[in-house]
Parts: C-alpha cells; structure tokens; sequence
C-alpha cells in the first residue's frame, strides 16, 4: 500500500516538571492559523486577567480571599489553554501547580514559535521573486 504524508507543522514538546520528570509531551501547530489566533487571544486575555486580578486583590479583606480570586484566575486560564490545545494540556504543561507565573512562562515559550510562523507565512508573500 503507497502512503502519503501530510506536513501539518505540529510542534511536539516534552514537558518536564521542576524534579526533571517528564509529565507528558505537547502537541501544538504554530502554521495553523486558527490556533495562532487563540493563542494570541488567550494571551491577550491573561494580560487583562492579571490587571483585573490586581484591581480585585486590593478589594480583598482576607488571605483567603486573595487565595480564592488567584484560584479563579488559575482555573479560568487553565480551561482556556485546554479549550485551544485540547483537554489535559494543562495538565501536561504545569501538572498539579497553581500559580500565575506558569502562565508567564507558557507564553514566553510558545509565543516565539507562531511569530516565527507568522514571518515564515508573511516572508512568503512579501520577497521578491
């Protein structure tokens, strides 16, 4: 039977936790336009997220208060990455941990590989022939 191969520009990453134990790879397509379009949506959403939780801590009376409302933050971008790199990313990139720095360095990491691809997709149009 001939076969064929379909280039599609998915990315797979190992993820390691902080002891150095893989807790699973992650599968993302940078080429795909419409996941690009999530992603940036969803960083531009973390942005907003991270001032509205500043805006709402200062309303906090109680640690747990502020406890909560970080945990609100957290479940609300975790739902967000599942809903754009499928269910159980989440778990795979920041495994039982809740904090807002993960976020900070999902986007540093992932960001770069769509920009590359957007310039690759652009540079394709834009050089002179």
């Amino acid at each position: 039977m001939e076969s064929l191969k379909i280039r599609t520009g998915a990315i797979n990453l190992e993820i390691l936790g902080d002891d150095g134990v893989s807790r699973g790879i992650f599968t993302f397509n940078p080429d795909d336009i419409e996941s690009a379009k999530q992603v940036f949506a969803i960083q531009q959403e973390y942005e907003v997220k991270q001032k509205e939780f500043e805006e709402r801590a200062k309303a906090c009376e109680t640690p747990e208060d502020k406890i909560n409302l970080m945990s609100e933050i957290v479940d609300y971008m975790e739902s967000s990455i599942d809903r754009c790199f499928g269910n159980g990313s989440s778990e795979i990139l920041f495994g039982k941990a809740k904090t807002l720095s993960m976020f900070e360095d999902f986007f540093k990491g992932i960001i770069p590989y769509y920009q590359n691809a957007k310039k690759a997709r652009i540079s394709k149009y834009t050089q002179n022939k």
